[in-house]
């Protein structure tokens, strides 16, 4: 299983120029400027390893440049498997995972399975003004239904 933090945020420009290969990831397709400089995220323990129930706290990070309006900004925590073919195993089928959020258990059939997913709003829409921003976050895995996990 595997989990990842992502933060998600619509923004409208109107200027023109060369995008950097990060900013694609970043910033809608149709957007051509650069006004955000930098954008991470900071788990307040990157270290650490969860465990069902566990909270998730730390923060969303933007440089802005220039002034740019959004629509919203949202971070996610979503929970995946990758799925192999193989031999039959005989153990019992891992039970359908409670899930947190919007977001239902599903198979992508491209070998990946969505378990679950949190998402928390962290900002409306606005205006952002040149300057560094944090967003703080708090997202949650699921009590129930995960299946475990080992680091390889």
């Amino acid at each position: 299983m595997g989990a990842y933090s992502q933060s998600n945020g619509s923004v409208e420009e109107t200027t023109s120029s060369a995008r950097s290969f990060f900013s694609r990831f970043a910033l809608p397709s149709r957007s051509r400027s650069r006004n955000l400089a930098d954008f991470h995220v900071r788990p307040d323990d990157p270290h650490r390893q969860y465990s069902a129930g566990d909270h998730v706290h730390g923060a969303v990070v933007l440089t802005v440049v220039k002034p740019v309006r959004i629509t919203h900004l949202t971070v996610a925590l979503h929970g995946y498997v990758r799925v192999h073919k193989g031999p039959a195993v005989s153990e019992p089928p891992i039970a359908k995972p409670a899930l947190s959020g919007r977001s239902s258990a599903q198979y992508h059939g491209n070998g990946y399975a969505s378990l679950f997913q949190d998402e928390q709003v962290l900002s409306g829409e606005g205006r952002l003004e040149a300057g560094k921003y944090e967003f703080n976050f708090d997202l949650v895995f699921p009590e129930k239904g995960l299946p475990s996990s080992i680091d390889v």
